[in-house]
Formats: structure tokens, sequence, C-alpha cells
């Protein structure tokens, strides 16, 4: 059968799976549940590479991963055959054939989005997908410490302890936060994104939502790089991956 190599379009509700990475069974992620549903079909063992490595409970809209297969399938044939052997959870919504100069490591930018749940009664029917934060956030100021977030910065008091990258610049192109009835979303676009870095962004937003700071403590935290000073990690459900651009 002939070999192709392949590009893929992901969407997935992260609540069930230990992130995105491959573990050790019997631990359920997102990679390896894909990787069986592919073997299952084309009939050999394959390997998913994912462009962004969410973490446990994290959402997905646009993950973007390559594979390479054996098979007589079209592309969209390809596609409807790993999604009858996926669960309920994970969809593939798009495969396209690529050549070997597609570098699934070569992200120009990304967006996450991050819901908060700003009301006092608990999200019943978005409680996976949302932070319930019931104490009252002053969004004009939130507003403005996302501002200063933007451009090239050492975000190395917003990475998580479990990351050895050694280079802890990125660049923030937009960083937004506005508020539809009860749920204020947190939209982030940048060149990259350390371990947890996301969610710290948002902690510390939301402690200057709550009064604790001013919008210029974003400012000083980036001089600073003192990740003890910073705002707590959100929980992982209210974090999706929007899109990811090449």
């Amino acid at each position: 059968m002939p070999e192709g190599r392949y590009k893929l379009l992901i969407a997935y509700d992260g609540t069930a799976y230990c992130g995105w990475q491959r573990q050790i069974e019997p631990v359920v992620t997102v990679q390896r549940t894909i990787e069986k549903a592919v073997g299952y079909i084309v009939n050999h063992p394959v390997t998913v590479t994912g462009s962004s490595r969410t973490d446990t409970g994290v959402h997905a809209q646009g993950q973007i991963a390559e594979m390479t297969v054996n098979t007589h399938l079209d592309a969209q044939r390809l596609r409807m055959a790993i999604n009858s052997r996926l669960p309920p959870d994970i969809l593939i919504r798009k495969i396209e054939p690529v050549d070997e100069s597609f570098n699934i490591r070569s992200a120009k930018s990304k967006r996450y989005r991050y819901l908060i749940w700003a009301d006092r009664d608990r999200p019943i029917f978005y409680r996976h997908y949302v932070y319930h934060h019931w104490r009252r956030l002053e969004t004009s100021v939130m507003q403005e410490a996302c501002r200063l977030y933007v451009g090239k910065h050492d975000f190395i008091a917003f990475r998580g302890r479990k990351d050895d990258r050694q280079t802890t610049v990125r660049e923030i192109f937009n960083c937004s936060i506005h508020r539809r009835g009860p749920i204020i979303i947190f939209a982030v676009e940048g060149s990259g994104f350390l371990y947890h870095m996301v969610r710290t962004m948002v902690g510390t937003v939301l402690e200057i939502g709550r009064g604790q700071g001013t919008p210029e403590r974003v400012s000083e935290l980036l001089a600073s790089g003192d990740r003890g000073a910073v705002g707590p990690c959100a929980p992982a459900t209210g974090l999706c991956l929007q899109w990811i651009r090449f």
C-alpha cells in the first residue's frame, strides 16, 4: 500500500483525558486514543504528533497533528473511517496530504481561549468548559492588565515548574478580555506558550480583577521573573486551544 503523510485538524473535549501527550498505559490521553483508532484502520502502528501538548482537562477546537500511514483510502474516506473508531469526545475535523516540507513544530501563532463563569450560581450545563469564579470582578482593569501582556517578553515568571525549556521568551500578538452575560472570555494569541503559561496569566488577571494590585502589576511581574509573585494557575477546565497557524 502507498505511504502518505497527512496533516490533521482535531477537536476534543479534554475532560476525560490526562492531556494530549501519550503516557504509559493505562493512562488515557488524546494522542494514544487517536493512534489506536488510526492503527486499527490502517492495520499498522502509527505515531500521531501534535503541535501543542495540552494539559489534563484542557479542550481543543483546532489542534494540529501529523502522521504517516500506509493506506489506499483517500483523505476524506480515511477521516470518516478514523472517526468511526473514536469516542464521541474526539473528532478529526479535517485530513489533508502534506509533503516532507511540513514541520509540525513550525507554528507561527496559536490562540487560546479561557472561559470564566462569573456568577454566584453554579454553571450546571457548562461546568466542564468554564471556571466558576463567583467573586466580583472588574473587567475594565482586567482588560488593561491584558494589554500589558502584548509584546515580546520573558515569561519565566509564568512558567510551570515542570517546564524545562531553555528559552522562556515568547511574543504575544493579542490579549483581550470581555464579558457576555455571566461568562468572561479571556483570549490570547502568541508565537507559543510555556507549560501552564496561559492559565497563570489568567490567574494573575483574576487577582487584579478582584483588586489585588493594579494592571501595572503584569509589567512588574514580567520584569521580575519571580514565579512566587504571580497569580495561581487557573483550573484546566476553562481552557481551550482554538487554532494553530503555520
